[in-house]
């Protein structure tokens, strides 16, 4: 029992850390969404007219693909590290709500 404690704290500090500066950039990209959003608007518009070739069909199974290899990985890892989900989860709406 002495040699678990250890690692858990480790992974409640990296996951408490992590999950910080992952809220914290969430809150900064979020100010500029309307900026994203108005640059996909455009990009999709000019697709759209025929102005700018895109295969949408191209980006869409590349996605699945990467989404069907990290499903099966990111569901295991959040299995197998619950003190470190949790501690980020925490830590992300802490770097969310502060300045």
């Amino acid at each position: 029992m002495e040699d678990l404690i250890p690692p858990i704290i480790f992974m409640l500090i990296l996951g408490g850390v992590a999950g910080y500066f992952a809220g914290h950039l969430i809150k900064r990209i979020s100010g500029m969404a309307l900026t994203i959003g108005i640059i996909a608007f455009v990009i999709l518009t000019l697709a759209y007219a025929g102005a700018l070739d895109l295969n949408f069909e191209a980006i869409a199974t590349n996605i699945s693909n990467v989404l069907g290899i990290i499903a099966p990985l990111g569901l295991a890892a959040l299995i197998s590290s619950v003190p470190f989900v949790a501690s980020f989860v925490a830590g992300l709406f802490i770097g969310f709500r502060r300045n």
